[in-house]
């Protein structure tokens, strides 16, 4: 800390004032969206490939926040309602979730869409697959690795098709591992 202060010009001999911290706060925020910046394009222009990017819209059609609801169907048709009730409120839970955030951060995306109902942050078809990671491996732990494989490759393919930023994806994992937690304790 001492050695970050010095770098900026802020004296910790003497007592602070309320502007040092906020300058430093700023200075952490602008180093953080620069190493942002840097990913994003690393992963969305550097890594480019034809196969890899057909490969990445398959990933981004199959996981498309519409198309999370047959699962649940699926269960509760094959008599697994406790796990269709789950994924169900899951499924739910997700798009309350994703909407409101949508609406209320309104960050642009990386191909500058400004639609706010469609806005960048969080990922929602990270958000979906990190949910149902949560919820299908909870009932069948044997699923649980190749679940979140799915679910980063989701997250992955959102930033290699230059569609979100990674944090946008790092928000939407955390609030569908969140979402899938809420629902399969709610559920029980």
């Amino acid at each position: 800390m001492e050695m970050v202060c010095s770098v900026v010009g802020i004296d910790t001999r003497r007592k602070r004032s309320y502007n040092e911290p906020m300058l430093l706060l700023f200075l952490c925020c602008q180093a953080l969206n620069s190493c942002e910046q840097n990913l994003y394009e690393t992963i969305s222009q550097d890594w480019q490939s034809v196969p890899v990017k057909y490969f990445m819209e398959g990933v981004e059609f199959v996981s498309m926040p519409a198309l999370n609801v047959w699962p649940p169907v699926g269960l509760y048709l094959w008599n697994k309602e406790d796990a269709a009730r789950t994924g169900l409120a899951g499924y739910v839970g997700d798009w309350v979730t994703v909407i409101s955030l949508k609406l209320l951060v309104n960050r642009d995306r990386p191909d500058a869409e400004t639609d706010r109902l469609d806005s960048s942050f969080p990922s929602g078809h990270t958000t979906f697959a990190f949910t149902q990671a949560v919820v299908y491996s909870h009932y069948n732990p044997r699923l649980r690795i190749p679940m979140f494989v799915y679910a980063a490759l989701v997250g992955f393919s959102r930033v290699y098709l230059a569609k979100h930023y990674p944090s946008d994806v790092l928000g939407g994992a955390a609030l569908g591992i969140a979402v899938g937690l809420v629902a399969v304790k709610w559920c029980r």
